[in-house]
């Protein structure tokens, strides 16, 4: 098959694996070379973190990294632009056949690398352990409650005393995965409006351009509310207790990894494994996504595909999920999804 793009000429040439003595096996090949990846943002903070320690495990490798969105990444993946895209969820049947030009015959795949945790944070010094559930979160966004003393708010939060101040809900203009999680939860309970990337007209509240700018905006501003990844959130915000239909659930480590415990490992077209923490209904902490990692099935030479190999076998492993963990904040997919993973990408080849 003849393979486009970055995958011939003298682009192949740049990525190369010198074969030489190292530690493990004798003449074990030494993984050196460029890899070039782009995709969405929201693992822009995780692949900082894999990219330092895999070049630290393998010196001679670098990554380049573009945040370009989702979509873009796959775009690039198809034309030979990029040798894997991180994106916002898995490969479907349609996305893994436009990618067979570049991917050989049986295209791409995708596996999950992290999940991303959402909290609600807001700007209310004299309130604590503030409950909300997603039929209030809803009113709220849709205008119908304006004040934090609302009846409907300090119905569920017995014994706290509300200020009369005006609610300020906060949202990104971005069109991103962060807002589909968030709208899913709304929709959850009374909220009419339509789940998406975006957020529907209608919608009350103050504008940023992009999450990034979200955290500023509610430290200026007293009486704000925001969806905020939980590695924004840090020590910086107070976050809400939020009901999954089995009580109120406080976002923190302990309970966001009882919701990935109870999660669901599943196959998806052309070999991709699939994941799913425990949502709605489920136990832990369930406002979450999960972003994932597509690459080729084939590459064009066994230097390339050992290449990928590495990074992909680095992600998933035991390393790569301490340092995203750790330095990015996010957490690890459930252990047999990361196995499963691994071993999809122990099968990465090289066009004969």
């Amino acid at each position: 098959m003849k393979f486009k793009g970055m995958w011939g000429g003298a682009a192949l040439t740049a990525v190369c694996l010198a074969v030489a003595g190292c530690s493990g096996p004798p003449n074990a090949p030494v993984v050196r070379g460029s890899l070039t990846a782009v995709g969405t943002g929201i693992q822009g903070s995780s692949l900082s973190a894999w990219r330092n320690g895999w070049v630290k495990d393998n010196p001679g490798t670098s990554l380049n990294f573009s945040p370009d969105g989702s979509s873009v990444g796959l775009d690039a993946l198809y034309s030979g632009q990029a040798h894997f895209a991180p994106i916002d969820a898995p490969l479907t049947a349609d996305e893994i056949a436009q990618s067979r030009q570049a991917c050989g015959p049986d295209g791409a795949f995708s596996v999950p690398v992290a999940v991303v945790a959402l909290g609600v944070a807001f700007n209310l010094p004299s309130v604590k352990n503030l409950k909300l559930t997603p039929s209030v979160l809803g009113s709220i966004y849709a205008g119908d409650i304006t004040s934090w003393d609302d009846p409907a708010i300090t119905d569920i939060n017995p014994g706290t005393e509300f200020p009369d101040k005006k609610i300020v809900p906060v949202r990104a203009t971005e069109s991103s995965v962060l807002t589909q999680t968030a709208t899913e939860y709304l929709a959850a309970g009374s909220w009419d409006g339509q789940p998406g990337m975006e957020w529907t007209d209608g919608t009350v509240g103050e504008t940023v351009s992009s999450y990034a700018d979200i955290g500023d905006k509610l430290d200026n501003t007293a009486g704000s509310i925001a969806f905020l990844e939980k590695s924004a959130i840090g020590s910086r915000f107070d976050t809400a207790l939020l009901d999954f239909g089995k009580g109120f659930v406080r976002m923190n480590d302990d309970t966001l990894n009882l919701s990935i415990g109870f999660g669901t490992v599943g196959s998806g077209p052309g070999g991709s494994v699939t994941f799913e923490t425990a949502g709605m209904g489920g136990e832990g902490y369930g406002l979450s996504l999960v972003t994932y990692q597509a690459y080729c099935d084939r590459y064009a030479n066994e230097s390339l595909s050992r290449l990928v190999r590495s990074w992909g076998e680095f992600v998933v492993g035991a390393g790569g999920q301490g340092n995203s963990t750790y330095f990015a904040g996010v957490a690890s997919p459930g252990k047999e999804a990361l196995e499963l993973a691994k071993d999809r990408i122990e099968e990465i080849d090289a066009a004969a």
